[in-house]
């Protein structure tokens, strides 16, 4: 999911085993030239935090010289520099948001009724969070996940500082260079690696090159916006194909119950209890807020 913290299940053994599962996949549509003609250098970085975490250092190499990785400046650009204006969570609650989150719930009452028997979350949370995550799954992201996650990787290097300075809005430039900045970089440098590697991890698992996933600009998956290691925890084969595609309607809207239960939906919970696990999924008091009303007026 979009924006959280969150910490992988699989331990160093069962990760080693995804990874040599699907190692043929990965490098598939690898280009594998020599570390010295192609890839980045910013990224170098990186290599010792993988070869820590298991992957075999050809898998790892070929992984960081590949033309397609690229620091991506002005995405986190955008992303990362303070904006005036947030999100206008309103748009979601406007009659014409409403109704169509009404449709999709009725559209999908079957699989939202079995979502809902296994887990015990409602119907109408579970599509008011898709609605606000995505529209539904109207917009999921184009960015390549591999690129977004590895540039934030690096946040905490004095290169990626100097690459954001030239398109960084320039009445910002003093807190680009400024110590709450950087402590946050570095925060920020420290999760994206665990889910760049939750994104290797992915990868080995489904079979397909790393670098061939897209998503939202800050590494979010699919109709549910989850993390690599989020789907990798609590990601849910609700069509039953035996795969895990938060792109699938059946999969995310299984997925987004389990999330919740996980983090502690009981039916009868009250609002203060809502709240608490719904806040979990966003930190944000705004979209908590709008969660829970969306859900109310589509019930």
């Amino acid at each position: 999911m979009r924006r959280s913290d969150r910490a992988t299940a699989f331990n160093h053994h069962q990760g080693r085993h995804l990874i040599l599962a699907g190692l043929f996949w990965l490098f598939t549509g690898l280009c594998l030239a020599p570390a010295a003609q192609a890839g980045d250098a910013i990224f170098a970085v990186l290599r010792p935090h993988l070869l820590a975490q298991g992957f075999p250092s050809a898998q790892v190499d070929a992984l960081l010289a590949q033309p397609g990785l690229r620091f991506e400046a002005k995405l986190l650009a955008n992303l990362l520099a303070r904006h005036e204006r947030t999100l206008d969570y309103g748009q979601f609650l406007t009659p014409g948001n409403v109704s169509q989150t009404r449709k999709f719930k009725q559209r999908h009452a079957a699989k939202l009724k079995a979502a809902s028997d296994r887990t015990g979350v409602p119907p109408e949370v579970v599509v008011a969070i898709i609605s606000v995550e995505s529209g539904l799954g109207s917009y999921t992201g184009r960015w390549p996940t591999l690129n977004v996650l590895a540039s934030q990787a690096v946040l905490d290097q004095p290169a990626a500082l100097a690459r954001l300075a030239p398109v960084w809005p320039a009445n910002q430039r003093d807190y680009l260079g400024g110590a709450e900045c950087q402590a946050r970089f570095v925060k920020r440098a420290a999760w994206a690696r665990e889910e760049l590697v939750g994104l290797m991890r992915l990868a080995a698992r489904d079979r397909r090159p790393a670098a061939s996933y897209r998503g939202s600009p800050a590494g979010a998956l699919g109709m549910a916006q989850f993390v690599p290691t989020s789907v990798l925890r609590w990601g849910a084969d609700g069509d039953r194909d035996g795969r895990v595609d938060l792109n699938r309607v059946e999969d995310a809207i299984l997925s987004v119950a389990v999330y919740l239960q996980a983090h502690g939906w009981r039916p009868g919970l009250d609002r203060a209890g809502q709240y608490a696990v719904v806040h979990e999924y966003n930190h944000s008091q705004t979209y908590v807020n709008t969660v829970l009303e969306l859900a109310r007026r589509v019930r």
